[in-house]
């Protein structure tokens, strides 16, 4: 199926790149719709192995070709979008890299070190653009909050509190680290610039499937900055989801600096920054709260992100952009943080990450 942009008069000739989805679960029906709304000219085809799914991304987009097998298509394919259970994710990604094909990969792009540091190195070797699926990333909300932090807006960061948790179903393919709290320990990163000096996890499997249903974390970043992170199933939540139906979720993190905080809630769609510094008066610190705008930032929903994810993909591709340091789009550190966040739960120490871990 191919979607057309609007185009100029005496338009140069051009043929639609042919982006290849492989898999359509729980969310390949929010990137199959991300991609018809994108804008971008591109030719979809869907791979996924059960003739029902296959039949309802028809449903969603009429006319769009559909396979059983990935690899019918992955020769004929310009750039692959993967959209599969987690453990799966490597050996799909291996051959789309090995044959060039630059990929798109759901977080949390793959579920061990060891395999994150394979595809880096397949993607070295075949120069292949590779880019994870960290929908957080792309939220214009969180691109207010980097920015606000880059400017100095909240003064010297000291705290960061981030809750991804509700009452919702479990994944057979990961538990609450690789299905859930990677989405903010990317975040943090990614907006503070820096990974965390050290990482003290707490989990627990309440339904005995050797699978961790909750997980909390502890991480210190420099200049003093401790981030809390919460996830699991098993806690209240405020909103219902807007992917898992049936949940009630929270989606919250809240920055808090020397000049103020900001507070973002992406269920709610809601963005509050507070501008405060303690004074001394006497011998107590007291809050003092300035007057400032309200930050406005446009409401997004879930294929409205997507589809930004998209867009950058394709402009990466065409500007021949590279993975970043560690070769795959933070693929790597990111690897690195959920096995220390494991380590940590299954000894009840504190994992240090240096150039060793």
């Amino acid at each position: 199926m191919s979607i057309n942009q609007p185009q100029p008069s005496n338009p140069v000739v051009s043929k639609p790149r042919r982006i290849l989805q492989i898999g359509y679960g729980s969310f390949g029906e929010t990137h199959l719709r991300a991609w018809q709304q994108s804008g971008l000219d591109v030719d979809l085809t869907v791979a996924e192995p059960r003739s029902e799914a296959r039949a309802a991304a028809r449903m969603v987009a009429p006319g769009i070709a559909t396979i059983a097998d990935y690899r019918q298509a992955l020769a004929a394919s310009d750039a692959v979008d993967i959209v599969t259970p987690s453990d799966t994710h490597h050996d799909i990604a291996a051959a789309a890299i090995d044959a060039a094909k630059p990929a798109l990969i759901e977080k949390p792009i793959v579920v061990t070190l060891a395999q994150a540091r394979d595809l880096a190195k397949r993607a070295a070797r075949t120069g292949t653009l590779v880019r994870g699926g960290f929908y957080f990333r792309y939220h214009p909300k969180s691109a207010a909050l980097r920015q606000a932090i880059r400017e100095g807006l909240l003064g010297k960061l000291r705290f960061i509190s981030a809750r991804f948790a509700g009452l919702k179903r479990t994944r057979a393919d990961s538990g609450a680290l690789l299905n859930d709290a990677v989405h903010f320990l990317d975040l943090l990163v990614w907006l503070l610039g820096q990974i965390p000096h050290s990482i003290y996890a707490v989990t627990r499997d309440h339904f005995g499937r050797g699978l961790e249903d909750f997980a909390l974390l502890v991480l210190h970043f420099g200049d003093g900055v401790v981030a809390q992170l919460e996830t699991g199933y098993v806690q209240p939540g405020r909103w219902p989801d807007a992917v898992v139906p049936g949940a009630i979720t929270s989606k919250e993190i809240a920055v808090s600096g020397s000049e103020g905080s900001i507070e973002i809630d992406y269920a709610a769609e809601t963005i509050v920054h507070r501008a405060v510094a303690h004074v001394r008066r006497t011998d107590t610190w007291q809050p003092e709260f300035r007057t400032v705008p309200p930050l406005e930032v446009p409401a997004a929903d879930p294929i409205d992100v997507v589809a930004a994810e998209f867009r950058e993909f394709i402009a990466a591709i065409d500007a021949q952009s590279g993975n970043g340091e560690d070769g795959l789009d933070g693929g790597v550190t990111l690897a690195r943080l959920l096995e220390a966040a494991a380590r940590s739960a299954a000894t009840g120490n504190v994992v240090r990450l240096d150039s060793a871990s």
